[in-house]
């Protein structure tokens, strides 16, 4: 089997979670975004391309088989936590959860 993430630099956990939890770091590697957002860029808030930010998107999306599109969070590194249903779009929060199987919580740091 070919391993999706090989030459991604992508940082996987090891940890003791349940195997419906899961979690990546990425890197910059892998998109198509161009300079001075090359390559992997995934923040829809920084003048990038909305086309490639789309693209790059989709990619992490297949390659991690993610049931559902990402509640993108961007993080203000403060106090808050949102949950299911709450905020507005965008997420502005330092850390989302959700209890509701297939919701997918993404932060862009």
């Amino acid at each position: 089997m070919t391993d999706p993430f090989a030459g991604s630099g992508w940082l996987l956990p090891r940890w003791p979670a349940p195997p419906r939890v899961r979690a990546v770091s990425t890197t910059r590697r892998g998109g198509v975004s161009v300079a001075p957002y090359d390559t992997l860029n995934l923040g829809d808030h920084v003048g990038d391309d909305p086309a490639a930010v789309r693209r790059n998107r989709v990619r992490l999306g297949e390659v991690l088989g993610l049931p559902a599109e990402p509640r993108w969070l961007q993080q203000v590194h403060g106090c808050e936590v949102l949950g299911d249903g709450e905020g507005a779009v965008p997420w502005r929060a330092d850390a989302a959860t959700s209890a509701v199987p297939g919701v997918v919580c993404a932060v862009l740091t």
